[in-house]
């Protein structure tokens, strides 16, 4: 999302600015001195900060089951996006000064003539969102100071820009091993057989798959490091664990032919911490 915004913007100055004939005159690092004569007039737009958004915030999980012949098939867990101010500063540089507050008076003209970045400009990747708005001239989140002492530069001419993005987590797919159900049949009379149904909570669950082929790995041994909880993989290549107190742990998993691998997994009671794992081949 961040890339595609600074390109979008790089398009949209570029093809505005009567002096930027193509994108490589949008600079993308850190503002430093005064440039070279022979690279011409260029502008640096620059990305300073990245905060949680006060004025646009949406989170949720949505998880999507389905049943196909009456047997459960993998669940989508997609997350609704989370909105992130992105703060940019936008200096120019050429051979002169009076030339760099031309193409800074340019850039300005532009950027109002945009104060929403409509979404048939933006890249398929970041249409579904709508319009994303500009503000141009805000008060920076950082005093002004304190932000040109940080890029070790002088006070100079800039332009401030602020645009709420969305960051989605990728969509998830996963077996459905939330939840195991027993049954258990008391024959102690056996002229009224009775069942018993016990719920399981699955915690811990994943995935192993070659990091070659990608294809499911059978026959992982798993372990929670510093426990006696150990576990192998199906012939799908998923594992899971039940009933695991919350906290932080460390799996470990292993596999002739394969590097030993150990991965993080946080507990904490509010959803099943799923891993999409991948073992590299000796």
């Amino acid at each position: 999302m961040l890339i595609s915004v600074l390109q979008t913007l790089a398009e949209i100055l570029a093809g505005s600015i009567s002096r930027l004939t193509t994108t490589e005159q949008i600079d993308f690092s850190r503002p430093g001195s005064r440039r070279d004569e022979s690279t011409g007039p260029t502008l640096n737009l620059y990305c300073y900060d990245i905060r949680e958004s006060k004025q646009v915030q949406h989170s949720g999980r949505q998880v999507d089951r389905r049943l196909s012949d009456g047997r459960s098939q993998p669940v989508r867990v997609t997350w609704s996006p989370d909105w992130f101010d992105l703060s940019l500063i936008v200096t120019a540089w050429d051979r002169t000064a009076l030339g760099e507050y031309h193409l800074l008076s340019e850039a300005l003209s532009v950027l109002l003539r945009h104060r929403t970045l409509q979404e048939d400009f933006l890249p398929p990747e970041m249409r579904g969102y709508g319009n994303l708005s500009l503000t141009v001239a805000s008060t920076p989140p950082l005093e002004i100071g304190a932000l040109w002492s940080a890029l070790t530069l002088p006070l100079r001419p800039a332009l401030f820009l602020t645009i709420p993005i969305p960051f989605e987590p990728q969509n998830v797919v996963a077996p459905r091993v939330w939840e195991r159900i027993f049954s258990f049949k008391e024959d102690l009379d056996r002229t009224a057989p009775t069942h018993q149904v016990l719920a399981r909570q699955v915690t811990i669950a994943g995935i192993v798959k070659s990091a070659v082929t990608t294809l499911p790995i059978p026959e992982i041994r798993v372990q929670i490091l510093d426990t006696d909880c150990i576990t192998s993989t199906d012939q799908d290549g998923v594992f899971y664990f039940e009933n695991t107190r919350n906290g932080t742990y460390v799996l470990n998993l292993q596999c002739p032919g394969y590097v030993s691998q150990n991965c993080n997994v946080l507990v904490d009671g509010r959803s099943s911490a799923f891993k999409d794992i991948l073992l590299v081949p000796h």
